[in-house]
This record gives C-alpha cells, structure tokens and sequence, in this order.
C-alpha cells in the first residue's frame, strides 16, 4: 500500500536544472562527505574492441548492425554494468572501506548526449569525490581515460583495480599502449588521445 501514486506530470526543464537535481539527490547520501568513484568501461572499452575484431567491424553501430541491438545490450551493456557494479561492490568492502562508493552505471538520464553526461561526471569528480579507481583495462575506455584526465586536473588520489597507486605519468603509458594496440587495427582513437593531450600539463610537471 502506498499513500501518494506516481503522477503522469509532465516537466520541461534546462539540462543545469536536471544537474541541480542529480546532485540533490546525491547530497541526501553524502550529507556533507566526499565519496570514492569507480571508473569502469561502459559505452566503450576491451570489451567491445574485442568483440568488434570479432564481428571484422570497426564501430559500435556497425556491430549493432551486424549483431542486433539485443545481442549488443545482452553481451555488452550489461556485462559492463554488471561489472562496473561488482567493482564498486569489492571497493566497497575491501578494507572495511568507510567511504561511500559511486558507480556511474546505473545512472541513466534520457536524452542527454554524451558530453551531458561526461560534464556531470566531471562537476561530480571536482566537488563529491576524494579518490577514484580504475576498473581493469580502464585505458580503453573514452570515459575513463577522460574522467583519469579529470581526476589528476583536480588533484584527487587516484588507484587501480587492485588499490594501487595511478600516477600521472603511469597512467599515460597506459593510455599511450592502448592507442597504439587498437591503432593497429584501425579503430578510432580520437577520443584517448583527446584525454592524453589533456594530462600533458601534469606530466611536465611530474618530471
């Protein structure tokens, strides 16, 4: 039983109102804390590499093509979501972690693009997290490289799957492997050598 029913209203509002209202959510957990962030492939990263050599095909829709949209959520999406959720799950516990863990898998806000979603994660990294980690094969995914990118700019503590320390300098070199792995084959690397470029700066400064 319930005492108020979900209503059928109809809203229309800027993108910085629907930001303002993700991050009031948000604040309702952190009450005042920093979190840790989980950086994990989604959208792009070895799995679909993987299996766009498999399919002989050279982007995400051309796999969707090929194999169906069904196929595409059932061995991909999902997988990534599953796996970005488990990876939070284990820093969670490790340690008896204290902090709060944020995962940006379930996360789903229609009609944004894809820079929308990249600059809520960006404002989220700069004002509610204090470390982030890096899920396994994090260097070939756009997202995670950027929010890498992001996470050294704004000076946080960055680790790997394992805890680890990430720094800047290691972190490139990864970046830079990656690139020159998918490179091989001929995929587009635009976006990882657009967040490369933008560590740059901190590698000067590292030497």
């Amino acid at each position: 039983m319930t005492f108020y029913k979900i209503s059928d209203a109809q809203f229309t509002r800027l993108y910085q109102q629907e930001m303002e209202i993700c991050f009031s959510a948000l604040d309702c957990i952190l009450n005042g804390e920093k979190a840790i962030y989980a950086s994990s492939e989604l959208t792009t990263g070895i799995r679909l590499y993987n299996a766009l050599r498999e399919a002989g095909v050279k982007t995400a829709a051309d796999l969707k093509q090929v194999k169906g949209k069904d196929w595409y959520s059932e061995n991909l999406w999902d997988v990534n979501v599953r796996s970005a959720c488990e990876f939070a799950g284990r820093i969670r516990t490790r340690d008896q972690q204290e902090s709060l863990v944020v995962t940006p898998a379930p996360f789903s806000a229609p009609d944004w693009t894809q820079p929308e979603y990249l600059a809520f994660w960006e404002q989220l990294l700069r004002t509610r997290i204090h470390a982030v980690w890096f899920n396994l094969h994090w260097q070939y995914s756009n997202g995670c490289t950027f929010e890498f990118a992001v996470g050294v700019d704004a000076g946080l503590s960055l680790f790997d799957h394992e805890g680890r320390e990430l720094g800047t300098r290691q972190g490139a070199q990864l970046i830079e492997a990656a690139i020159q792995t998918l490179e091989k084959d001929q995929f587009d690397t635009s976006k990882l050598r657009e967040n490369l470029a933008r560590l740059q700066p901190a590698s000067a400064r590292a030497r």
